[in-house]
């Protein structure tokens, strides 16, 4: 049976799914040479387990997915491929799969997502939670897979089957410059409050910051990137060389954006209200990024 594992360790690090988790439909075993009689035999020697009619699992399965085999879907949990995913939304998803007689779970678009892998690909698991998240967050969720396979909004639509029209706008607003979850969610809030903004400008003497509206700087800190001595010291000067230049810089945490987030709308419309946020000739010491010179 240690050839069976060992072949079948195949490309989840670019999100192709793959049977690492000890989990095999009766197609993935014939595909690794295993015909009916040799699957009996296995079942019978406690080499293999029948977790429903068509699958099977080694006794060193990953519980996640026998569960989610075993009631009649798969897993398609995008965390565990390393994306960022929002609050609320259950790390380990059931997707139903077609046959199944099953009745909690979600259910794909496409043909793409009939499934015959224990675990989603990342594009089906894309596809399926655009079923169960909020817009913003599953926009979060593409911006995410977007930036780290450094791919096209299109490329990525591309690799997914028919989707429902609200599905493909979705698409129109993701952003694969956007460098987490929490910046993701921000643009997409302001920008639905008729805010323009600049995601990830250059800023002469500060660098790049996440978003950018006039003159505000809007940085979206989190504990893992922003609390170890180097970044605490590289955020405190970025900060005095943004108001050098004449640049409002609001720091906005991870609970400011998800559960504070009408307070931080306030404050922006505080300063937008007045104009403070306009370059104006003559008032400002540095200008806009040389890329986005709009205001």
């Amino acid at each position: 049976m240690g050839d069976v594992a060992t072949t079948t360790a195949i490309d989840d690090d670019h999100g192709e799914g793959g049977a690492v988790h000890g989990v095999y439909s009766r197609a993935e075993l014939e595909a690794l040479g295993l015909d009916a009689r040799e699957i009996r035999r296995m079942v019978a020697a406690g080499e293999l387990e029948i977790v429903r009619r068509g699958w099977y699992a080694t006794p060193a399965h990953d519980d996640r997915v026998h569960a989610a085999v075993k009631a009649g879907g798969v897993l398609s949990a995008l965390r565990g491929y390393g994306f960022w995913l929002p609050p609320g939304y259950p790390e380990d998803h059931r997707r139903i799969t077609r046959n199944a007689k099953a009745d909690s779970g979600c259910r794909g678009f496409s043909p793409l997502a009939a499934g015959r892998v224990g675990v989603d690909p990342v594009v089906i698991a894309l596809e399926c939670a655009a079923r169960c998240m909020r817009e913003e967050g599953w926009i979060a969720v593409c911006d995410s897979v977007l930036n780290t396979w450094n791919v096209s909004a299109e490329e990525l639509r591309g690799r997914m089957g028919h989707l429902p029209k609200y599905v493909v706008a979705m698409f129109g607003k993701t952003d694969v410059n956007s460098q987490s979850g929490t910046e993701s969610i921000a643009r997409v809030r302001l920008r639905a409050l008729h805010f323009s903004v600049v995601v990830q400008p250059q800023i002469a003497g500060v660098g790049r910051t996440d978003l950018r509206i006039g003159r505000i700087l809007i940085e979206c800190d989190s504990r893992q990137h922003h609390t170890s001595l180097e970044s605490y010291q590289n955020d405190r000067t970025r900060d005095r060389k943004a108001v050098v230049g004449r640049w409002i810089t609001l720091r906005l945490t991870y609970d400011d954006i998800l559960f504070g987030w009408d307070e931080v709308v306030e404050d922006i419309r505080a300063i937008t209200a007045k104009d403070r946020h306009r370059h104006r000739p003559g008032r400002t010491a540095r200008s806009c990024s040389s890329v986005t010179p709009e205001c």
